[in-house]
């Protein structure tokens, strides 16, 4: 009786352990599965909230029309807009590379958007080469009218073949002409002058229409080589004149606007396609809008550098309409040499733009 009672007992204790085990095993379990799907719900609500990236780069420095407006302007408004689905990263003073560099950058999806020239994005596309036509626009506003309209749709619809799309077209500025020998105020005073030019068939062939030597510099080295003679001037915008403080080396600065100057806002069309509509659409009204307040200050901007120009005593001349047209006539042999570059369709185009978009 007493085994049987032991028996018993011991049958009792077991079962007891089994009961608690198997209560804790699922109590356990049941924590286990909470705190699994407690962790799976925080990180989903994570990856929903993580930002896009947007690193946008470009050659001119902090202080520049360019500069400014990325920075005030360009990240701050399109992270609120986007209520904070696009997180920006604003890179000046070409620390990401030059255009060229940071285009290819685009290619190859290392890099997100640059503010470049056309100029440079003709590299990569030669049609873009035709913007840079001697007095293709008879002023700012038919240029701006252009660019926002038919003219600027058709340059940039086979970008996206090279792996970059453009977003909006932006100024630099009209061309001018700087130099340290003598005042230009009619075409014969600047034959045989050694003027920098960018290594473009377009430019290199403007200034042979002037009488001038042009001479291709990278810009990173051209206030040396006005600074010791290599070359006697160079052709920029009010803008970077000023602000690379070329009047230091140079006397004489001429506003000969023979050539506009745009750049872009260009995506880098891997990084494009991977955006929802929603975040494209507002990437892409923030670009048009930073392209107008970059145009805004720019040209504020040109009124108060030249009269700081001035006072640092560089001499500013305004070619006379009859010196202007003496310009614009030379040029012309540059359109009938390029022609057979771009084609009929794309230069009758070129032709009607003053007609088309000026006022």
């Amino acid at each position: 009786m007493k085994r049987i009672w032991m028996l018993a007992w011991v049958i009792a204790i077991v079962f007891g352990l089994s009961a608690c085990g198997g209560g804790t095993e699922g109590a356990a379990e049941g924590d286990a599965t909470a705190s699994s799907d407690a962790a799976a719900e925080d990180g989903a609500d994570a990856s929903a909230a993580e930002p896009v990236t947007v690193k946008i780069g470009i050659i001119a420095a902090d202080d520049s029309a360019f500069g400014i407006e990325l920075h005030d302007y360009f990240k701050p408004e399109l992270e609120k807009r986007s209520n904070g689905r696009f997180s920006v990263e604003v890179y000046t003073n070409g620390v990401l590379g030059g255009d060229r560099q940071m285009y290819e950058a685009l290619q190859i999806g290392t890099l997100e958007i640059c503010l470049g020239t056309l100029s440079t994005l003709s590299n990569f596309d030669p049609i873009f080469g035709v913007t840079d036509l001697p007095y293709l626009y008879k002023d700012r506003e038919t240029a701006i009218a252009a660019f926002n309209g038919a003219w600027g749709d058709s340059l940039k619809e086979n970008l996206p073949n090279m792996g970059m799309r453009l977003l909006s077209y932006s100024e630099n500025a009209f061309r001018n002409i700087s130099n340290d020998t003598k005042p230009i105020e009619k075409l014969s005073d600047i034959k045989g002058m050694k003027i920098r030019v960018m290594e473009s068939p377009v430019f290199i062939s403007t200034f042979k229409a002037f009488g001038a030597s042009p001479t291709p510099i990278a810009y990173s080295e051209l206030y040396t080589a006005l600074q010791n003679g290599t070359v006697d001037g160079q052709d920029n915008g009010i803008n970077i004149t000023y602000l690379s403080k070329y009047y230091e080396v140079q006397k004489y600065y001429t506003l000969t606007e023979h050539a506009y100057a745009a750049c872009a806002f260009v995506a880098s069309e891997n990084f494009w396609k991977n955006l929802d509509p929603e975040l494209q659409t507002i990437l892409e009204e923030v670009c048009k809008d930073c392209s107008d307040t970059i145009r805004v200050r720019n040209q504020s901007d040109e009124e108060r550098y030249i009269k700081l120009m001035e006072e640092e005593g560089m001499q500013i001349n305004y070619l006379s309409p009859e010196a202007k047209e003496e310009f614009r006539e030379a040029a012309m042999s540059v359109w009938d040499e390029l022609a057979e570059t771009y084609g009929s369709e794309i230069m009758d185009a070129a032709k009607s733009i003053n007609e088309t978009y000026g006022n």
